[in-house]
């Protein structure tokens, strides 16, 4: 594996390089994007196809055109590293999926492809709507709660369930609270001088001792989990399971085996970003609908329609066609994953410039999706435009929730099914109200996080018969 040069200097002569917004003497744009990455963004967009930034010491070139990704991320993704950013992320991570190269991440993709497969997650869908129930249970009409929490913690029993076969219901508000200043203390990291990211981590500053402190416990937690699987010594085909027969039979003859401090890193991997990304579409997509009224009458009525009073199950997911535009629609425009990015290992020619070795490419789906060339009405919240006609039509890369190309997240069949069967499963019993004194706009961590969390009134529902829903009869069906 190459390693990556340096990267190019961003006073490069100016007409050399795709056009981009106005810079200043020595800081470039570099103010502005810790300010208002989103604002830089758009404003990036309006400069063409391929667009530049300087964010000191980088250049980043940004991607506004569905075809310039499939050529970074698909055609060339042979050519293009991770993204330097992604070594804040080692501190939580170590080298999972989402961090590690080829070709460990190859083999650990292929050999942990099983855990995440249709008829896996048929097997366990049905603790989905369980959980579902169960958390949602202590809720009474009237109460406010953050749904952003309320969904963080269901997530977390969700993934802690099905894919290691653990109970993590006493240590579940710890466990999401750890996670979430890891979130921040990454983020906070991608912002600092790749050089001195090091010696900041190593000092014993207060951010730092805060994350170690947590780090420990999370990682407590996790080699908990595989301490007590090595000693019930029972093989299974959740992801747990999986890991470990890597440690004992390795994918690829010659390869090495897989030691516990991999399985460490696949199993947080798993646990950090699993858990994360769909609590967030899931908080974006209740906002969504309780601030556009019709559109939850529809789903309400949609599931009430096909359900009834029973709990969802696999089946289901096929027959609520609106519930599956809605969370399309909102992940959309609020994508967990706003932007992602590479460097390049070698040269290479995009929208007919020279990017040079080094260079880091931005994927930025937040504009992508909102970009008017692919989407009537950009912004507005329209689940009905995902028929079947505008899919075909839809540009294959102008939707990329999941990310594009060989490392698009291996969860994402998963990720789709868990949040379908929350929502049929919570739709069920309740609606909500957006709490009207919460001002909206973007806590941008590694994921597109609302500020103030998502604060919203719960309200009963009653069913077509006239029937109130009842969580404890939801269960026991």
């Amino acid at each position: 594996m190459k390693s990556v040069p340096t990267l190019p200097h961003p006073s490069l002569d100016r007409r050399q390089l795709p056009p981009g917004p106005p810079e200043l003497p020595i800081v470039g744009q570099t103010l502005r994007y810790v300010r208002d990455p989103i604002g830089l963004m758009k404003e990036s967009a309006v400069y063409g196809d391929l667009a530049t930034m300087s964010v000191k010491p980088w250049l980043v070139y940004m991607l506004n055109h569905p075809d310039l990704v499939r050529e970074v991320f698909v055609t060339n993704h042979h050519i293009m590293a991770r993204w330097r950013n992604v070594e804040a992320m080692k501190y939580l991570m170590g080298n999972g999926l989402v961090t590690s190269e080829d070709p460990p991440h190859f083999h650990h993709r292929q050999k942990m492809q099983p855990a995440f497969r249709h008829h896996q997650v048929e097997k366990i869908s049905e603790h989905i709507a369980d959980l579902t129930v169960q958390r949602t249970g202590n809720w009474s009409e009237g109460d406010r709660i953050d749904m952003s929490h309320e969904m963080r913690d269901l997530t977390l029993h969700i993934i802690a369930k099905t894919l290691f076969n653990m109970d993590v219901s006493n240590e579940v508000k710890r466990i999401g609270k750890a996670f979430e200043i890891a979130n921040r203390y990454m983020s906070a990291r991608f912002t600092q001088l790749e050089n001195f990211r090091p010696i900041l981590h190593a000092l014993p500053l207060l951010s730092s001792l805060r994350f170690k402190r947590h780090l420990h416990y999370l990682d407590e937690v996790v080699h908990g989990m595989i301490e007590q699987r090595l000693n019930e010594g029972s093989p299974g085909s959740d992801l747990l399971s999986l890991l470990l027969e890597m440690g004992e039979h390795p994918p690829v003859s010659g390869e090495a085996r897989l030691n516990i401090q991999e399985v460490r890193d696949e199993l947080m991997t798993t646990f950090a970003v699993g858990h994360e990304t769909v609590a967030v579409a899931l908080a974006w997509t209740w906002y969504l609908l309780s601030t556009h009224p019709e559109a939850q009458d529809r789903f309400h009525e949609e599931l009430d329609t096909e359900l009834g009073d029973r709990p969802p199950n696999i089946a289901d997911m096929r027959r609520l066609p609106f519930t599956d535009q809605v969370l399309t629609e909102s992940m959309r425009l609020y994508p967990p994953i706003w932007r992602m990015g590479r460097v390049a290992r070698e040269p290479m020619i995009l929208a007919g410039y020279r990017i040079p070795a080094g260079a880091m490419v931005c994927l930025p789906q937040y504009i992508i999706h909102r970009d008017q060339r692919w989407y009537d009405n950009p912004t507005e919240f329209r689940p009905e435009r995902w028929t079947r006609e505008f899919r075909r039509r839809l540009h294959p890369f102008a939707y990329v929730p999941f990310g594009a190309g060989p490392r698009r997240c291996i969860g994402e069949g998963f990720a789709w099914t868990e949040a379908k069967m929350i929502l049929a499963t919570v739709g069920q019993r309740w609606s909500f109200r957006h709490d009207p004194n919460h001002e909206i706009g973007f806590d941008l961590l590694i994921t597109l996080c609302p500020t103030g969390g998502m604060p919203m009134f719960v309200d009963g529902r009653r069913t077509k018969a006239g029937r109130s829903h009842n969580p404890a009869s939801l269960a026991s069906s």
